[in-house]
């Protein structure tokens, strides 16, 4: 089946259509999401099709050894922290002794240095369970925008190695912003056309934008006459697919 739909540039009353190109939709936006860990894929959350909000779950790999890592490191610096007190308490006791010439400068600056120490291995320790926290986080792979799921490009049990290559496993775009793309002939090619306001309308729909982008090179058509392509940016909300055939009238200045 199919269908028309026509993007109007929108100019002034004196302005003359002139132009009809043909063209297809696109999203303006669409993301391949790959893995920072290697592990084996545990579970997909969706499904190809479905709308997703920015942050959904998309799917999870398994975590065990990231969660033994995170358990590990947490209860290191947990281990830490009454150490940094305790040297705390012995520097504030060595400085009063000081102040009462009852101790010698150099135990007042062996217990300053232990105390250095002690907070330097705390925060080295706080410093791996954030990193542990981060790599833990990596075992869920989320949508980082709000739109729709083009592709799941794995399966549960499926192993997920970044050493041996940098495997694509899903792939989302944003549905609510979408491009009209087309050919425009170099004699009509004009920087005047960019940011002109627009309007596409769809089965009596009507969605508003603007032209976004007019190219600075120059290719050779299917008809093999020069052109250069031009872009309409719409908002949407996910109301119109991709590869959608356009047809795209413009004013002739």
């Amino acid at each position: 089946m199919r269908f028309l739909l026509t993007v109007s540039l929108i100019i002034g009353s004196t302005g003359a259509l002139a132009i009809d190109l043909d063209g297809h939709t696109d999203f303006a936006r669409r993301l391949e999401l790959n893995s920072a860990v290697s592990a084996r894929v545990e579970a997909i959350a969706v499904a190809v099709g479905q709308r997703v909000a920015r942050g959904d779950l998309l799917l999870t790999l398994e975590a065990t050894r990231l969660q033994a890592d995170l358990d590990l490191a947490r209860a290191r610096a947990d281990a830490l922290a009454p150490r940094v007190e305790r040297m705390l308490t012995e520097l504030e006791k060595a400085q009063e002794l000081f102040d009462r010439d009852s101790l010698a400068m150099v135990e007042l600056q062996i217990a300053a240095q232990d105390h250095a120490i002690a907070e330097a291995d705390l925060r080295a320790a706080q410093a791996e369970l954030a990193r542990a926290e981060y790599w833990l986080s990596q075992s869920e792979i989320r949508s980082p925008i709000d739109g729709i799921v083009l592709e799941i490009s794995t399966f549960p049990g499926h192993y997920v190695n970044t050493r041996a290559d940098n495997q694509t496993l899903a792939i989302v775009a944003d549905n609510r912003t979408m491009h009209a793309k087309a050919l425009l002939p170099i004699e009509s090619w004009s920087d005047s056309l960019l940011n002109r306001a627009a309007s596409v309308i769809f089965q009596k729909r009507r969605f508003d934008g603007k032209v976004v982008e007019i190219g600075h090179q120059v290719a050779v058509g299917g008809n093999n006459h020069p052109s250069t392509a031009l872009i309409v940016e719409i908002r949407t909300d996910g109301k119109l697919p991709a590869a959608l055939p356009v047809k795209i009238t413009i004013a002739d200045e």
